[in-house]
């Protein structure tokens, strides 16, 4: 019982320390993007015209509705 207990407890210090290192090796030769960000007043921009805020509704509402109804 000792013997199997003690592969055991190896089998799992040996896997943190694969996991421990491939993280290491991951953090060390990925190469770091850097996301552009947006300028803040394009953020929160309004609708470009009240037509497409009502058909968006309008496609949404009948999404919905045929989700809800399968038949």
């Amino acid at each position: 019982m000792f013997i199997g207990m003690s592969i055991v407890f190896l089998f799992l210090a040996l896997l943190v320390w694969v996991i421990r290192f491939s993280s290491w090796l991951i953090r060390r030769y990925a190469a770091v993007e850097t996301v552009p960000s947006a300028p803040a007043s394009d953020a929160f921009a309004p609708p470009a015209s009240p037509t497409e805020d009502t058909e968006l509704v309008a496609a949404i509402t009948a999404a919905i509705h045929r989700y809800r109804n399968p038949k």
